[in-house]
This record gives structure tokens, C-alpha cells and sequence, in this order.
């Protein structure tokens, strides 16, 4: 079986590959798994593979193999992603990467006040996306799409976008006054995953998303927090979920303002 999956993708059309993933997946995680199953097909049943650290560059790579072996069962008609799911739990491989921490220790060991000291580094035009990623806790692919959305999307301070992608949904964030005007230009996927990188941000940026929850949930509400987190309520709720927003929309900036008005503070000085 090993002979033959090496076989088939020796002679796979990456470019088939890569427009099957642009097709079925968001832009920014279809280049990802794009490029780790290209660099990494070939540890698919491999020992090398399965002593590999729990990380999460392991759980991309797992990811990047499985689709890739979908893709050859759909292009061939044959079972490798069956086997490669077997091998995995014969091999206890887990998708997940075993480095999980809590989100309020992770609050405490990486505080806002060393995100923002870090997103006040990054130019202007990234500067500002990054605290609407923070303060929207919208994930990375969704800030990009709410933010070039911005001017379509934004009515009197509330973001109501509702999307729903699988197990990911987004309903709605608020816009903080602060950023508003400044919102007024695009950003692509590529770019931002360049400028707002760990090694520059002092955190993978997804973090921005954990760090909104803590402060939205133990500041504001939990269960607003949770709402718009895409945890929460669907289209069908949005009436009893939406005058939440109205309500804790004054409150939210001013807990908000105190962490944005340090970025133009220091930005300023």
C-alpha cells in the first residue's frame, strides 16, 4: 500500500491539487495545506511522522497529508485517506497538538500590554488591522474579509456578518469608534500572515482571538462574549442575541478605549 501511494503521488498535478483545495477551503488555509503537503506528502505511513513533536506544525502537516490522500482517492478512486485514518489511530496520531493552555493563563503570560507594544511596531496599514483583529476577536481569515467588507458591513457601530463555514461560524462584532475612519483601504491574506507573523507579533496572531475573549468575558459578559466569538446563536436568534449588542455597545467601548488609547498614545509620543 505504501508502494502505491508513492507511486500515484510521484505522478499527482500540484496544480490540480492546489485549485481542488482554492475550491473547497478559505484562500488562506488552502495555500497552508497547500504547501505543507507538498513539502510533507511523503511522511504519510512513516515512522518519522509519528516521533515527530506534538506541535502545532505536526497538526498542519497531518491536515495538509489527509486532504492531499482525499484528493488522490477522488482523482484515482483509491482508498489511501481510509488507510491513512486507520494508521493514525493505530499509531495513537492525534490531529490536535498536545501544547494546550487555558485561555486565561494565556492572558497572563503574554498580557495585552506587550500585543500592543508589539502591534505599535508593525506599519501604519498593519497597525490598524491588528487591533481590529483584536478587538473584533474575529479569526484571522474573517478579519481580512470583514475588514475589506468594512464600509458594507458596519451599521452604527455593530458588524453583523453571520457567516457560517462549517463547524466556523462568525455573527457579530463591534466596530470600535476608534478605528472606524481609519478602516478605509484593503488588506490581503498573504500580506498579513508577513507583517503580523509570531516572530514579529510575539504570539501566533490567533492569539488576538483568545486575548478578546478574556477581556470581553470577564470585563463585559460571557455570554456576549461567546455570541460574538461564533460561539453561540445562529441567524435564527439573532433577535433575542442582536439587542445585546445595543445594550453592551457603550460599555464594550469604554473597556476597549482604555486598551486602544494606549496604541495611539504611544504611537503618538
Amino acid at each position: 500500500m505504501i508502494r502505491q501511494y508513492r507511486e500515484y503521488s510521484s505522478k499527482v498535478d500540484w496544480d490540480d491539487f492546489h485549485k481542488w483545495l482554492l475550491a473547497n477551503k478559505s484562500r488562506l488555509h488552502a495555500n497552508t495545506m497547500f504547501k505543507r503537503a507538498k513539502e510533507h506528502h511523503r511522511l504519510a505511513f512513516s515512522k518519522e511522522l509519528i516521533f515527530m513533536e506534538s506541535t502545532r506544525k505536526r497538526q498542519d502537516i497531518l491536515k495538509g497529508i489527509a486532504l492531499f490522500t482525499r484528493f488522490l482517492d477522488l482523482k484515482y478512486d483509491t482508498e489511501f485517506h481510509y488507510e491513512l485514518l486507520k494508521w493514525m489511530k493505530k499509531k495513537d496520531l492525534k490531529w490536535n497538538s498536545a501544547k494546550k493552555q487555558d485561555t486565561y493563563k494565556l492572558a497572563k503570560i503574554i498580557p495585552v500590554e506587550s500585543v500592543l507594544e508589539r502591534i505599535n511596531q508593525l506599519p501604519e496599514k498593519y497597525r490598524i488591522f491588528g487591533l481590529f483583529t483584536l478587538v473584533s476577536g474575529l479569526r484571522t481569515s474573517e478579519a481580512v474579509m470583514a475588514f475589506n467588507n468594512h464600509s458594507s458591513l458596519c451599521n452604527e457601530g455593530v458588524m453583523e456578518l453571520f457567516w457560517d463555514r462549517g463547524t466556523k461560524k462568525a455573527n457579530s462584532v463591534y466596530c470600535h469608534p476608534q478605528l472606524h475612519d481609519k478602516m478605509n483601504y484593503h488588506v490581503s491574506a498573504s500580506r498579513v500572515t508577513k507583517n503580523l507573523n509570531s516572530k514579529i507579533l510575539g504570539c501566533e496572531i490567533r492569539y488576538l482571538r483568545k486575548l478578546n475573549y478574556t477581556i470581553n468575558a470577564t470585563k463585559i459578559d460571557p455570554l456576549l462574549a461567546e455570541f460574538m466569538q461564533g460561539r453561540r446563536g445562529n441567524v435564527s436568534q439573532r433577535h433575542y442575541f442582536l439587542p445585546m449588542m445595543e445594550n453592551y455597545k457603550k460599555k464594550w467601548i469604554n473597556v476597549w478605549n482604555s486598551i486602544i488609547e494606549q496604541s495611539f498614545e504611544n504611537k503618538n509620543s
